[in-house]
């Protein structure tokens, strides 16, 4: 069990806003699977444009989301009255966003979700898809999504009337396109926000076609910054986490790039109290949210950790600013019996410590600079680096 904004949840485990929670069929796919919660699909009074699910997708670099249909308020509370009857104690994220500057139209959204069985309003300032694309380009967009979570004066007002409003949590997803991240999460906390979510949405482009350069997403004519996920918001995500967990007094969920359990205990191990998973759901299917648990479970046990909230902020106290940190002597060994002479330790333009001797690697642990480096290349793992 985890505690988060006074709910008990089984796990850390919750299914983002997305496609994968737009449907009944999906609710129950997660619960079924083992999840603790979902986030449904994010809903408007009215949505601005009905689009189309079209995105980037690398798996060895990551996802990029530039159009997706979203849901009118009456789809949003038919879904989650619908959701209810079938996934017993999975618990609902409701994903809302208004526009910036109508207050009575959040917590409109916000009453009406409630009364469906939400358990919990996440308010949407993370989007970027919605406004920041437009304006990134000198056009006037809709003013919900990320423009409020660029603001920290109207991100507060809306958590404030929000929670006027309802008598659930209220959670604030936040879009890390900011100068600081920090403010907008104190200013979100200042309105009464009892939870902080950050999960990917750098705004992003993808690779064209170089032999077709107006090809650039599939099946969509013409192009638009989206919001990225997949392995490549995984490190970002781990910042945004550990940042928010040393400054903020409410709990986070973080997320971006999970694939594996590591990804999710390391998550926690920054500061997340509840982690959060996109991608990897629409890449590879329900049946890795039983094997992510029970990785978690198998390591908890092994490592001794009694419960979830023993993971939480493992490696906060490792957190700090550059010039207090203390570099350590130590060198890269190579293991003769493991190296296979390839010579790609060599390759790095700004190293002369290592040599080829009878086709195993030699070390100058005098001219080594301690980056490493060559312990990441190597294909079988035959350098190490020990204190």
């Amino acid at each position: 069990m985890v505690l988060f904004a006074g709910l008990h949840f089984k796990n850390p485990y919750v299914v983002a806003s997305s496609p994968l929670t737009a449907r009944v069929k999906w609710l129950r796919a997660a619960a079924e699977a083992g999840a603790a919660a979902v986030s449904t699909k994010l809903t408007f009074l009215k949505q601005p444009f009905y689009g189309q699910l079209r995105m980037y997708n690398n798996p060895r670099e990551g996802s990029i989301v530039c159009h997706d249909r979203r849901l009118d308020l009456e789809e949003g509370v038919r879904l989650v009255e619908e959701g209810k009857r079938y996934t017993g104690d999975l618990i609902y994220f409701c994903n809302i966003t208004h526009s910036s500057d109508d207050l009575e139209g959040w917590a409109h959204i916000a009453r009406s979700l409630e009364n469906a069985g939400a358990d919990i309003i996440e308010a949407n300032f993370i989007c970027p898809n919605l406004s920041l694309t437009a304006r990134s380009l000198g056009q006037e967009g809709p003013s919900g999504g990320a423009v409020p979570g660029q603001n920290p004066t109207l991100a507060e007002e809306i958590t404030r009337a929000l929670k006027e409003s309802v008598n659930i949590p209220v959670v604030c997803k936040l879009t890390p396109n900011v100068t600081s991240l920090v403010d907008v999460a104190l200013a979100c906390e200042a309105g009464g926000a009892d939870g902080i979510c950050v999960a990917g949405a750098q705004l992003s482009l993808p690779p064209m076609d170089i032999y077709h350069p107006e090809r650039v997403y599939p099946l969509l004519e013409g192009a638009s910054m989206g919001s990225l996920g997949g392995p490549a918001a995984r490190l970002m995500g781990f910042a945004m986490v550990a940042q928010l967990a040393r400054r903020c007094r409410v709990p986070i969920i973080g997320g971006g790039g999970i694939e594996t359990w590591e990804h999710a205990v390391q998550y926690m191990m920054w500061g997340a109290t509840l982690f959060t998973v996109c991608t990897a759901l629409m890449w590879y299917g329900w049946e890795t949210i039983p094997e992510l648990l029970q990785g978690i479970q198998r390591f908890m046990a092994a490592e001794g950790y009694e419960n979830y909230e023993a993971l939480i902020g493992c490696s906060l106290g490792q957190f700090r600013a550059a010039e207090a940190l203390r570099p350590l002597a130590g060198t890269p060994v190579v293991d003769a019996d493991l190296c296979i002479g390839c010579g790609t330790c060599l390759k790095p333009g700004h190293c002369d410590a290592i040599t080829l001797v009878n086709d195993v690697a030699q070390i100058d642990a005098a001219a080594c600079l301690g980056c490493g480096i060559c312990a990441a290349l190597c294909p079988v793992k035959a350098i190490t680096i020990e204190d």
